[in-house]
C-alpha cells in the first residue's frame, strides 16, 4: 500500500497497515530508536517514514506448504544489517513446522552473520570426516564406520559415513540428515548397532568441525538400548570346550583371567611371573582417554591350573608373545595380529568356530569368555569391588576406590575358581618354582 509523500498519517494507521497492534508499534519503535513526529497525543509519520518501518520490521517467515504443491515450509522475507540486505525465500526441506522454525531461526542468524562478517567457505562433510579420521588408530571401529574400507569380495567401499552424506556441507548435517541415513541403510538395525556406526562417529566428525568453527556443536537423538549381551559359558560348556579346544592353554587364559582376547595377544613373558603367580597387562582400556592415548597397567593373579597351562607352551618364557599362532597354521608361530571390530575374535574365528561345533556349544562369541569369568566369580562369592579389580573394570566409584586390593586377596579370590575340564597336561615342575620374569 502507497502513502503519498506529502501525507502524514497516524500510529494506528501505520499499525494497521503493517498487521500490528497500536502498543506492539510504539514498542518496536522505541527497540529501533525511530525518531518521530509528535502530532498531539498520537504520532504522525510521513511515507518515507512509513517504507522505513516497514522495511526495518520484514525478517524471515515460516510459509506453511500450499495443499497440492509442496509438503514443505519455506521461509520468505529480507534480513538486514545497517546498509546490506538480503532477499530470500527458499524451502527449509521440513514438513515439520516446530523444527523448521529451529531451521529458520538458524537461517537467519546465518545470513545476518554473513552480512556483516562476509561470507565464510563452507567445508564438506567429507573433509571434516577425512581430517578427524586420521586422528583414529587405523583399524579402530570408529575410523572404518567414517571413511570405510575396501571390501576383498567386490573391491568396493564399505557402507560408511562419507558416502552416507556425500557432497554435504558440514554445517549442513542435522537431525533431519541423520534420520534419512537411518531410513536408508540402518532401518531394521538396532538402537545399539545406531548409536556405534552411525550416532558416535558422527558426533566425534561433528565436534571435531565445531572446535573448528565449521559448524554449530551437533545435537543429536540418541536412541537408548539395552542390547549388551549377557551370554556366557556353564560349567558343563566350559569342559566341553576345554575338551576339544586345539587352543587349550589361550582357552584356559580367557577363562580363568577374564582378560580381553587383545589383552592376551599383546601379552608379553616379561610380564608374567609363574613363581609369583602374577601378570601384568599393558596400556589396558581402563582410564584410556582415546584411541591412542596410554591406558591403566592391570595387574592380575593367576590361577593354579593356568600355571601350568603356560608352563608348557613352547618357548623359552623369557622375551616375545606368550601366545602364538599354531606353527602348523598360515601363521607359523608368529603373534596374532591386533584386530579390531564389534564383536572380535576374528583372530581365532575358524578355530573357535570347529571347537564350538565339536563341543555342541551354540551363540558363544570369544569375548563371552570375560563374561563368564565374571559370572564364576559372583558364584564363588567374591567381593563386587575384588572382581572388578580383576577385571580391569572402571565404570564405578566404589570399583575404583578399591584399586590397591593387595595381591594376597586377589590370588585367594582367583583361586576360589574351580579347576576345568578332563584334559590333564604335564607338568612342568622346574619352570613354575624358578618362574619367568619379576612382574
Amino acid at each position: 500500500m502507497t502513502v503519498p509523500e506529502d501525507e502524514l498519517i497516524t500510529t494506528a494507521e501505520v499499525a494497521q497497515r503493517l498487521h500490528l497492534s497500536e502498543l506492539t508499534l510504539r514498542r518496536f519503535l522505541r527497540k529501533i530508536d525511530f525518531q518521530s513526529i509528535q502530532g498531539g497525543d498520537t504520532l504522525l509519520f510521513t511515507a518515507a517514514d512509513y517504507i522505513a518501518i516497514r522495511e526495518a520490521r520484514r525478517k524471515l517467515t515460516l510459509v506453511p506448504p500450499r495443499k497440492g504443491y509442496s509438503h514443505n515450509y519455506r521461509i520468505r522475507g529480507k534480513v538486514t544489517a545497517g546498509d546490506k540486505s538480503r532477499d530470500i525465500n527458499e524451502t527449509t526441506g521440513l514438513a515439520d513446522r516446530e523444527r523448521a522454525e529451529a531451521y529458520r531461526v538458524r537461517r537467519e542468524s546465518q545470513i545476518l552473520d554473513e552480512l556483516i562478517h562476509g561470507i565464510k567457505p563452507r567445508h564438506t562433510f567429507a573433509e571434516a570426516a577425512v581430517n578427524y579420521a586420521a586422528t583414529l588408530a587405523e583399524r579402530s571401529t570408529q575410523r572404518l564406520a567414517i571413511i570405510g574400507k575396501i571390501r576383498k569380495t567386490d573391491g568396493q567401499l564399505s557402507p560408511c559415513l562419507v558416502t552416507d552424506f556425500t557432497g554435504r556441507p558440514v554445517d549442513a548435517i542435522d537431525q533431519e540428515a541423520v534420520d534419512e541415513v537411518i531410513g536408508a541403510r540402518l532401518a531394521d538395525r538396532r538402537p545399539g548397532t545406531i548409536v556405534r556406526n552411525l550416532i558416535t562417529p558422527l558426533t566425534g566428525v561433528l565436534n571435531w568441525a565445531a572446535k573448528r568453527g565449521w559448524c554449530p556443536p551437533p545435537h543429536l537423538e540418541r536412541p537408548k538400548f539395552k542390547d549388551k549381551r549377557k551370554r556366557w559359558a556353564t560349567e558343563d560348556e566350559i569342559a566341553r570346550l576345554a575338551a576339544g579346544a586345539h587352543f587349550y592353554s589361550l582357552l584356559l587364559f580367557l577363562i580363568l583371567t577374564g582378560c580381553r582376547l587383545s589383552e592376551a595377544f599383546l601379552l608379553e613373558w616379561e610380564d608374567v611371573d609363574l613363581g609369583a603367580r602374577w601378570l601384568v597387562f599393558r596400556n589396558t582400556k581402563r582410564d584410556k582417554q582415546g584411541e591412542d592415548a596410554e591406558g591403566e597397567d592391570r595387574g592380575v593373579p593367576i590361577h593354579p591350573q593356568l600355571v601350568i597351562g603356560l608352563a608348557n607352551l613352547p618357548g623359552d618364557h623369557r622375551s616375545g608373545r606368550v601366545f602364538r599362532t599354531d606353527p602348523r597354521s598360515p601363521g607359523r608361530g608368529a603373534p596374532y595380529r591386533i584386530s579390531t571390530g564389534e564383536e572380535g575374535g576374528g583372530q581365532i574365528k575358524s578355530a573357535w568356530r570347529g571347537t564350538c561345533r565339536r563341543a555342541g556349544v551354540t551363540n558363544l562369541r570369544p569375548h563371552d569368555l570375560r563374561h563368564t569369568c565374571a559370572t564364576r566369580l559372583v558364584v564363588a562369592g567374591v567381593a563386587d569391588e575384588v572382581r572388578d579389580e580383576i577385571l580391569g573394570h572402571g565404570s564405578t566409584a566404589t570399583g575404583r576406590r578399591y584399586a590397591h586390593v593387595p595381591r594376597p586377596l586377589l590370588r585367594a579370590a582367583i583361586d576360589l575358581l574351580p579347576w576345568i575340564g578332563a584334559k590333564s597336561v604335564k607338568v612342568a615342575e622346574e619352570a613354575v618354582r624358578r618362574g619367568v620374569g619379576s612382574a
